[in-house]
């Protein structure tokens, strides 16, 4: 077996992989538009045959008010003959090595299997509240602030701006680059039915934006929400206000949510309210050292020392020492004892916050605290991770 990264010329079996795994389309002659063989890999066998592929998408993403790389993997295939010998399983580590290499802290994706990708150190801890509503459910919301249209051609500012507000306090959403919001925003609303609006509080200022678009479930008319931010809860209302005015051409609205938006607290009348929340995607901390530096640590902990269980990249399997009584320094010492010992998969839902120290030590039983601490205790809170790009 051989791991590389792919050329040129193995982008059409990398298609062809995709098509069987993913039932994908693809046309005659593909085309590289997104650069894609520059982030994928694939296995070989010694004759040169392709037996699997995947694509390390690169991010830059949101962790803690840092913006730091990710790893999006994606495309994770092989192909049927090939199945069940073991080509993926040396496939992952070699891309994840490779995503370490260049710098990455972190790494996502989709799981078709939860349990297949925790094998490589990545957990759960991305809930979503997916939500549908009447539109008749907004109605105690008062329309305060005001509205307009975003049109194909204005000025993108306000919406990147609200969009950047909104990054910084949910961990793993991603930054977007001219293409993207060229791609969300630069379409003729009329004709694709693709509507954008900004909403503005009393003093004029931007402080929220919603992109919609007309659906039809069987004979009943949706709206779906296909992309959204706000800067404060305020703004959350003032769209929800908003939210009402389109009762007249639609029965019901979808939306998804970060885990931090409580709706019961929101809407007034909460007992018509139903919200499905599922997880959506996995996470995994791709360099320990820098995850660990970057956290927002309490000024009341001054250090303490953590082991790190890393069986696919060596490099994270350490005991660190983390001095926080100043600008943080993290350094290797394998030769101490650890305050707190755990795997990557519980260091990949405590670091990001999706789960603080108290309930991991309740649920998981990867995960030890080897000396008490009130301010280790305290030292790692939760924060909503919001991944919702695709790839």
């Amino acid at each position: 077996m051989k791991l590389r990264r792919l050329n040129p010329e193995d982008f059409l079996s990398m298609q062809n992989n995709m098509n069987i795994a993913f039932r994908f389309d693809r046309q005659e002659t593909p085309v590289d538009t997104n650069n894609e063989v520059e982030h994928s890999y694939g296995a070989f066998t010694d004759d040169g045959k392709m037996t699997s592929s995947v694509i390390s998408n690169p991010y830059r993403c949101s962790y803690w008010g840092h913006v730091v790389g990710m790893s999006g993997i994606g495309g994770v295939a092989t192909f049927p003959e090939y199945r069940r010998e073991g080509h993926m399983r040396h496939l992952l580590p070699f891309v994840l090595k490779a995503s370490y290499d260049k710098g990455d802290v972190l790494s996502s994706l989709f799981p078709f299997s939860h349990i297949f990708y925790r094998k490589f150190g990545y957990e759960t801890g991305a809930p979503i509240q997916f939500c549908e509503f009447g539109m008749e459910a907004f109605k105690g919301f008062p329309y305060i602030g005001s509205v307009k249209q975003f049109m194909p051609g204005d000025d993108k500012a306000d919406i990147q701006a609200i969009y950047a507000a909104f990054q910084k306090k949910h961990n793993f959403l991603v930054d977007r680059d001219d293409g993207y919001w060229k791609h969300r925003l630069d379409k003729d609303p009329y004709v694709t039915h693709h509507h954008t609006y900004v909403w503005y509080d009393e003093t004029g200022a931007a402080q929220a934006y919603c992109l919609f678009e007309h659906a039809q479930d069987g004979d009943k008319k949706i709206y779906s929400i296909l992309d959204w931010a706000y800067t404060s809860p305020k703004a959350l209302h003032g769209l929800f206000g908003f939210f009402k005015l389109l009762t007249p051409s639609g029965e019901s609205i979808r939306f998804k949510l970060p885990a931090d938006a409580n709706l019961f607290a929101i809407f007034q009348e909460p007992y018509d309210i139903s919200v499905n929340v599922r997880n959506c995607g996995m996470f995994r901390v791709i360099n320990a050292a820098e995850a660990l530096r970057l956290h927002p640590w309490p000024a009341d902990l001054t250090g303490f020392t953590v082991r790190v269980h890393d069986t696919i990249l060596p490099e994270n399997d350490h005991t660190y020492r983390v001095d926080c009584s100043g600008q943080t320094t993290v350094t290797i010492d394998d030769s101490i004892e650890a305050d707190l010992e755990l795997s990557i998969q519980a260091l990949s839902q405590l670091l990001p916050g999706a789960m603080d120290l108290p309930t991991l030590l309740t649920c998981r039983q990867d995960i030890q605290l080897h000396r008490t601490s009130d301010a280790l205790l305290k030292a790692f809170p939760t924060n909503p991770c919001f991944l919702i790009e695709n790839f």
